[in-house]
Formats: C-alpha cells, structure tokens, sequence
C-alpha cells in the first residue's frame, strides 16, 4: 500500500472531480483547515451526481457497504445543520415490494443473511400493513422489505450545497478545467491541465466514470466501464405516496416529490459515451421501468411523462466502489460507484479526508480497496 506523504503548508490538496464525492471531501477538507483545489472539466454536479435517482437508502445495499451507508446516514440526519440549507433530506421509508413468491423468498433470504452479519435494519411488511401504509399499491403484492428513516434527496441541490459550503471555508474550484497530465516528482505530484500547471503532495481521484483515465495517469490500472442509468419525471398527480418504492428482484426506484410529478428509473440503462461527454436514451429501456412502476402502481398506467434523461456514471465488475490509496505515494481514489453511491457521499468525503490526514477512518474500507483488483 502507498504511503501517504504529509500535506504541505503551502501546496493544495488538489481534487478531480466535482460531483458529491469530491465535493463533500473538499469540504470536510476545507472544514479542517487544508487548503483544496477541486478541479472539474464540467461543472458540479454535471453527471451521475447531479442527475440521479435521488436515493437515501441503507435498503438493499451489498453487505460490505453497509457500515459506510449507515455511517453516511449519520451526516443525512443533520444535512440541513451541515449544509445551511433547508429540506435537504425528506426522511420516510424505502420499501422494495414483492410481487411474486420468489421475490417473497428472496427477501426472507436477504433478512436472514442480514441478521447473520449482525444488521436489523431491514425488516419484513406483511401484506396487510403494506397497504395501509401505502393504500395505492396493487393488491396482489404479498409483502415487502422496509427501512424506515431512509428517504430521498435532490441530487443537484445537495452536490451543489456541498461545493457552496467547500467555497465558503476557501475551497478553490477551477471549472471548466480538464486534467492532461499527472507526473511525480520526488516528493509532489504536478497536475497538469488545459489551464496551466499545480503542485500536490497530494491527488484525490473522484472522476466517476472518467476515474479509470485519472487513475492510468497516477499509475493505476483500475477497470471501470462507463454506463448512463435513465430516469423520467412524470406530469403532476394528486399526493398518494410518501415513501420510495423498489421492487424485490427487480429494477425500479419510485417516488413522488412534493410537487405531486413522480421520478421514475431502476437502473435501466441508456447509451453512454464519455469521450464525447454525452448519453443517449433508449425508449425500450425506459418502457421496461416504467410498465414496472405500473405493475405496482396499476393507477398510474396512463400519466404522462414530461422529461427522460441518463447521467454517465462509472461501474466496477463487482459494483462496489473504488475507495483508497493507489499504489503511487500521494494517490488516493473514490470512484466507481457504479449508480448507487449518492447516498454515501457525506461519509465518503470523510474517509478520503481521513485518508489525505493519513487519520484512521471511522469505518472499514478495506472492501473498496484498489489493490483487490491486482
């Protein structure tokens, strides 16, 4: 494992990548008194961060992940306190419905495999209650899996409430700024970019997607391939729902905002092409979780969808994220969470905060590590 070398009083700790997670580092960062450059070749938030489902959820998460999740869920109890901003977060409960016997089965599985790692928060809802919490959904579901306190959030206002409290402690963000280069010399790594040259002890990689190419750069071969799940906004409908759906076994994410519009997606996957920066939507996709969402919901077959979009995020071969030190001195990654690391971000920025503080983090990351994939 590389060393981390100490942070210079007078050379930044430079970030790349301006979406949640390297938002939230620059500002814990920045919070702890380290000067910071955060550089971006779009703007903040521009990608998955930006544009995602929106998700608070501990629910479903891969058991690895769940003590970083619930370490996350510590900061999204106090958003609105950290950020200064107001409805931040909108607690509820996540519930992913089964709609068959095997999808009943699985989650019983799932339960017990929880309860065996030690984790209770996830728990069963039998019919009956299911649908006096939630009297819309079709009748023949036979139950779900619940997390209550999990919720929802607006993507671009939380990654952008990050960048503004990272400035108000004296971040620098340099945007629109594209990274070229990354060469070690003796004891600094020189970022070069297509607006000039900075010295750093230190290089945190949150790049999402393009994460792979940043990491070649520093000397990492880390596999990452690039995809753009897709969502919609539907027309406004009267307020039936105050919880987010998913389905056992299924894809689908689904909630109602507070407008009375739905956002829709699951998961399902348009066409991404991060060297031209661009996604593609594709309608096959989009009426697969759509017709899903119908399936729960059987009043909603007929609304109306205003708006589909897919943001370009980055996955691994075993979707769990990229988080650690890389195998040059002074190279720390975040990336590579493949569409389900909104909710993380708060405890991400901790640890690679910890990580540049050569401080312990407060929880094991050792599953994220880049080195599993040597």
């Amino acid at each position: 494992m590389a060393r981390i070398a100490g942070v210079s009083a007078t050379r930044p700790v430079v970030i790349i990548g301006a979406g949640i997670q390297g938002c939230a580092a620059a500002y814990f960062l920045s919070q702890r008194g380290q000067p910071v450059i955060v550089l971006e070749k779009d703007y903040v938030g521009r990608h998955a961060s930006g544009v995602n489902a929106g998700g608070v959820r501990r629910l479903g998460r891969d058991i690895a992940e769940i003590p970083l999740s619930l370490a996350a869920m510590d900061w999204w109890n106090q958003i609105d306190q950290l950020l200064d901003i107001e409805d931040g977060f909108h607690r509820q409960s996540y519930v992913k419905v089964a709609l068959d016997a095997t999808a009943s089965n699985l989650a019983a599985s799932r339960i017990q495999q929880l309860q065996k790692a030690g984790f209770n928060h996830e728990t069963w809802v039998d019919p009956g209650q299911l649908h006096q919490r939630i009297p819309h959904l079709t009748k023949s579901v036979l139950g779900g899996v619940i997390v209550e306190g999990d919720g929802w959030a607006l993507p671009w206002k939380i990654t952008r409430a990050f960048y503004d409290k990272a400035v108000s402690l004296g971040a620098e963000f340099q945007m629109p700024v594209e990274v070229q280069s990354l060469n070690y010399f003796g004891d600094h790594w020189q970022v070069t970019t297509d607006a000039g040259r900075i010295e750093a002890d230190i290089v945190v990689n949150c790049a999402g997607a393009w994460g792979a190419q940043i990491a070649q750069m520093g000397g990492d071969c880390l596999p990452i391939e690039a995809h753009a799940p897709m969502l919609v906004i539907t027309d406004r409908q009267p307020m039936f729902l105050d919880a987010v759906i998913g389905v056992m076994g299924d894809t689908l994410s689904f909630k109602q905002l507070d407008n009375g519009s739905m956002v829709i997606g699951g998961g399902i996957r348009g066409i991404a092409s991060p060297a031209q920066n661009k996604t593609q939507i594709t309608p096959n996709g989009l009426s697969t979780f759509v017709m899903t969402a119908g399936r729960v919901f059987p009043q909603l077959r007929d609304v109306a969808i205003l708006r589909a979009w897919a943001g370009i995020e980055g996955y691994t071969n075993d979707n769990l994220p990229i988080i650690g030190l890389g195998s040059q001195p002074g190279i720390i990654h975040g990336f590579g969470f493949s569409a389900h690391g909104f909710q993380l971000g708060p405890a991400v920025g901790e640890v690679l905060a910890d990580l540049v503080m050569a401080r312990q983090p407060r929880v094991n990351i050792s599953p994220f590590s880049p080195q599993r994939f040597n």
